[in-house]
């Protein structure tokens, strides 16, 4: 999803929540105290700095459960047991998050510590920080035990589910795949990486072939299946083996996956994302439909939603963009500014839907104080 700012301990999921602009004070309402039905799911994303003052995230899940909402996303690398606690009070469900490969929230520290992790371009560059993302090759075993690790530490926590997040091959998608650019630069060919590829697709590349630039216009050339088919294994492996890890340590967790929508029909063979391997992985799996980051019409969302629907089916768990960045401390591009009458069509994209098994709001702060929250209210109530 969209991130931007990388202090240590912020979520990975998307850029910092403006919570102070946010008036949480104002919501002075008496809420609906009637429980959310569980189905369909009705999700708000937020930050983890929603939960640094206790008594302002309780008013703003009372807030969120008015507006029909029945869970809480969130990502981070610690998770305070009594925000969890207070989810569940109010009859919510919370789901924890984890940046799989990708470590600008904790500053790029473990990127800096092992350069071999940098995704190198098919020009043989390394691949440059765009806003606040890298990525990380994929292909690291030491790497995905470390995040395996988390998972099963991350499942001691009273959680319902777990997203995984950044679960692909590096790609600013949100930015590169935005209409008018030029098709972005495919990675990882780093040397770990070739050497993986090589052995698992059984090809050897010419040895006249000098330069890393070389080697990846040869695989391009004669060999681009194996190698989409090669990155797309290790994606699903990944996922694979996150689920087992999660499941023995919360035998009734849920597994969501944030994935990038088809775009062009680029998506797949950039990032190794093929739903038709994630989805009998997953309960969830969420395409990240940002259609105004995209800067693309809220009509778009049904396009997508007719891409990927029939691979992921009833698990299909769309997450849609409630408005566009108004915070000019936060430098992530969110796209021009998103009028309420965006949101009303992008929430019709799939109100008449019956295939879908809800919607995440991006992010759920931006329901509060401007009309949005009653404009889904009105959906989930209807």
């Amino acid at each position: 999803m969209v991130r931007c700012s990388i202090a240590a301990g912020q979520s990975s999921l998307e850029p910092r929540a403006n919570l102070a602009a946010v008036n949480l004070d104002a919501i002075g309402f008496t809420a609906n105290t009637s429980k959310v039905p569980e189905l369909p799911l009705t999700g708000a994303f937020v930050f983890p700095d929603a939960w640094s003052d206790l008594d302002r995230f309780t008013a703003l899940l009372r807030a969120f459960r008015d507006f029909g909402i029945n869970a809480v996303m969130t990502e981070s690398e610690h998770y305070d047991a009594a925000a969890i606690d207070a989810v569940h009070e109010l009859d919510l469900r919370f789901y924890a998050g984890i940046a799989c490969f990708s470590d600008h929230a904790a500053g790029f520290r473990e990127i800096e510590a092992r350069p071999e992790l940098w995704p190198i371009l098919e020009t043989g560059e390394r691949r440059a920080q765009m806003e606040w993302y890298v990525g990380l090759t994929p292909t690291d075993r030491r790497h995905q035990d470390e995040v395996l690790a988390r998972i099963a530490s991350l499942a001691k926590h009273p959680i319902d589910g777990l997203f995984l997040d950044f679960v692909r091959w590096p790609l600013h998608w949100e930015i590169e795949l935005r209409p008018g650019r030029r098709r972005p630069l495919d990675s990882s060919f780093d040397r770990a990486t070739l050497t993986a590829f090589a052995a698992a697709a059984g090809v050897r590349a010419p040895p006249d072939l000098e330069t890393t630039a070389a080697v990846a216009g040869w695989i391009h050339a004669h060999h681009r299946r194996e190698w989409v088919d090669f990155k797309c294994a290790v994606v699903s492996d990944f996922v694979r083996r996150a689920r087992a890890a999660l499941v023995a340590a919360r035998p009734a967790a849920e597994l969501g996956i944030y994935v990038v929508p088809d775009i062009d029909g680029l998506t797949e063979p950039l990032t190794g994302q093929r739903l038709a391997e994630l989805a009998p992985l997953a309960e969830w799996l969420s395409p990240m439909l940002y259609h105004n980051i995209l800067e693309r019409p809220p009509s778009w969302i049904g396009a997508a939603l007719a891409d990927g629907v029939p691979m992921a089916g009833a698990k299909t768990l769309p997450v849609l963009q409630a408005d566009s960045n108004r915070d000019p401390a936060v430098a992530a591009d969110w796209g021009p500014d998103m009028p309420i009458a965006d949101w009303r069509e992008a929430l019709a994209a799939v109100a008449s839907r019956r295939d879908l098994a809800g919607l995440i709001v991006f992010p759920g702060t931006s329901l509060i104080g401007n009309g949005r929250g009653e404009v889904l209210r009105a959906m989930v109530s209807g």
